[in-house]
C-alpha cells in the first residue's frame, strides 16, 4: 500500500511539473505571437493535459490533470499578470471537467473504433478509398469555414464546426480501420490512435466551451457570449484543436512505449516462467528419465 501511494504521489508530481513547464512554454512563444498581432495559445498545455489524463488509462488521473491545469493557470496569472484568470471561477473551475470529458470521449471512442473495424471488415472497402473519403471530409470542413465565415459571430457557427470536425475524425477512424484490414494487420495501434484523437478533440472542445462562458460572465470586454466565441475561437480554438488533436496521440503512444506500457496504457503482463508454471523443458525431462 505504501509503495502504491508513493508511486501515485510521484506520478502526480511529475504530471504537475509537465503541465507547469508546458504552460510556461505557451507563455513564452505566445509573447512573440502577440507581438506579431496573433493570439495567446495553450497548445503545449493542452497536449500535456491530454497526456496526463489518458497516459495510464485510469479515470482518477483525468480528474487530476484538469485540476492541475486549472491551478497552474491560476498561479501563473499572478506571474504573467492576467486579472481575469486570477479568478478561480475562470481559471480553475472549468478546467476541473476537461480531463473528465476527454477521458470519457476516449473510452467511448475505443468502443466506436471496434465498431468501425467491424464495419470495415463487413463493407470490405479498400484503404485507399477510405482515405479519399476522409480527405474529402477535410475539404468539406475547410469549405464550410470559408463559405460560412459571415456567421462567425454566431454560436451556431462554432457548434456546427465542432460537429463537422468530429464527423471528420470518424471518417479518419474508418480510414484507419480500412487501411489496417487492407494491410492484413489487427489494427490495435490504429484503433488506439483514433480513440486518443477523439479524446484529445473533446479535451480542447471542453476547455473552450466551458472557459469562454466564464470569461464572459466575469469580464466587461465583450458585448455578448457570441462575441466571445467569435473573438477567441477562430484565433485560439481552431489552432489548439487541430494541433492538439494531431500531435497528442503520437506523444501519448510514444510515452507509453518509453514507459514499457501496453498500447492501451495498461502494464504489460509478464509471461510466467517455467518454474512458476511448473512446466519442465523436454530436455530436463529426458535427463531425469536417464
Amino acid at each position: 500500500m505504501n509503495n502504491r501511494t508513493t508511486r501515485t504521489v510521484a506520478t502526480l508530481g511529475i504530471m504537475a511539473a509537465v503541465i507547469v513547464v508546458a504552460t510556461l512554454l505557451d507563455n513564452a512563444y505566445s509573447l512573440g505571437l502577440v507581438a506579431l498581432g496573433g493570439a495567446k495559445l495553450a497548445v503545449c498545455a493542452l497536449i500535456s493535459v491530454t497526456l496526463s489524463a489518458m497516459l495510464y488509462n485510469k479515470f482518477p488521473y483525468s480528474i487530476a490533470a484538469g485540476a492541475l491545469f486549472g491551478l497552474t493557470s491560476f498561479v501563473l496569472a499572478y506571474i504573467f499578470p492576467s486579472p481575469l484568470f486570477q479568478n478561480p471561477l475562470v481559471s480553475v473551475l472549468p478546467r476541473l471537467f476537461i480531463g473528465i470529458v476527454g477521458f470519457g470521449a476516449y473510452k467511448l471512442a475505443g468502443l466506436l473504433a471496434k465498431a468501425l473495424g467491424a464495419a470495415a471488415e463487413k463493407l470490405r472497402i479498400h484503404g485507399a478509398a477510405a482515405i479519399v473519403i476522409a480527405a474529402l471530409g477535410a475539404g468539406g470542413v475547410a469549405v464550410y469555414i470559408v463559405l460560412c465565415s459571415a456567421w462567425a459571430e454566431k454560436v451556431l457557427f462554432f457548434v456546427l464546426l465542432w460537429i463537422a470536425v468530429l464527423v471528420e475524425l470518424i471518417f479518419i477512424g474508418f480510414a484507419i480501420a480500412c487501411t489496417a484490414r487492407t494491410l492484413g494487420k489487427g489494427g490495435e495501434r490504429g484503433r488506439e490512435h483514433f480513440a486518443l484523437s477523439v479524446g484529445s478533440f473533446f479535451t480542447v472542445v471542453a476547455n473552450t466551451a466551458l472557459t469562454l462562458p466564464m470569461m464572459f460572465a466575469f469580464s466587461d470586454s465583450f458585448g455578448s457570449l457570441a462575441e466571445v466565441y467569435a473573438t477567441l475561437t477562430l484565433v485560439n480554438f481552431l489552432p489548439e484543436l487541430l494541433i492538439t488533436t494531431a500531435l497528442s496521440p503520437f506523444v501519448i503512444l510514444g510515452v507509453r512505449k518509453g514507459l514499457r506500457l501496453g498500447t492501451d496504457g495498461k502494464p504489460r503482463m509478464k509471461k510466467p516462467t517455467a518454474a512458476q508454471t511448473g512446466d519442465v523443458p523436454e530436455n530436463e525431462k529426458k535427463e531425469e528419465r536417464d
